[in-house]
């Protein structure tokens, strides 16, 4: 259950964002709100061009350290703020540009506390929640309105998808009003589908100021107990070295 508001889905300047972490963490506690964490969820596993790299080696070669730096850098923001509020490490990775290189991706995320799939259509969907449950960390839906992006597939399927591969569903600030979605919210409490709260922080710090309202729906959809809280993996191998012949 969510102690406070945790707002899991900001950007910083290590990918698109605008905002160093403790600017982000800084304006967080400006909003005089119950502040349960903050998650930094730079995208990671896209070049600067968007170019699509299929090459396994090359993969690593590119991606490996970059990985490895951007671990290194929220852990350090995680030291600064321990003790005041709790900083989760979290990844959002490009679905079209990435889906064929889940079995190289995945051990790059062993030291991550969760990671968000963007621009999934049904079929992604599909393929994904196969392969959700081999991730080393939680997997999250992110920002869909499932009627955009799943228009040919019920709401039970969708909601039973979801359950199924333990996939949690991002509340996000591009939905709303929330309330356009009523008819899908209301199939959530039936299922074992988590939700997380995220306004895709980039450059305008405005979108914060939405976590109350979205936190309120959840709630009032029945949905407070079901608000996912990372866990923190400190522990784990930040990720593997990158591979060699």
């Amino acid at each position: 259950m969510s102690q406070g508001i945790v707002n899991l889905h900001n950007h910083t300047p290590f990918s698109d964002g605008a905002y160093t972490i403790d600017e982000l963490v800084e304006e967080h506690l400006k909003l005089k709100i119950e502040l349960g964490g903050i998650g930094i969820s730079d995208h990671l596993f896209c070049t600067p061009s968007s170019r699509e790299v299929k090459n396994e080696k090359d993969f690593d070669r590119i991606f490996g350290k970059e990985a490895r730096d951007y671990v290194a850098e929220v852990r350090a923001a995680r030291q600064r703020w321990a003790g005041k509020v709790p900083i989760y490490c979290g990844a959002e990775v490009n679905w079209p540009l990435n889906k064929t290189m889940l079995d190289t991706i995945r051990p790059m995320l062993a030291a991550v506390d969760y990671v968000f799939f963007e621009y999934v259509d049904w079929a992604g969907l599909t393929t994904l929640a196969n392969q959700a449950r081999r991730f080393p960390c939680p997997v999250i839906l992110a920002h869909t309105d499932v009627s955009v992006s799943f228009p040919n597939t019920s709401l039970d399927q969708i909601v039973r998808t979801l359950a199924n591969a333990r996939i949690i569903y991002e509340v996000n600030t591009k939905l709303m009003p929330l309330s356009a979605h009523d008819r899908w919210f209301k199939t959530l409490p039936n299922h074992r589908v988590l939700v997380s709260l995220g306004t895709d922080t980039h450059d305008d710090l405005s979108v914060l100021k939405t976590l109350p309202e979205m936190y309120d729906y959840v709630v009032g959809h029945g949905l407070r107990e079901k608000i996912f809280v990372p866990t923190v993996r400190e522990q784990a191998e930040a990720v593997p070295a990158g591979r060699t012949g």
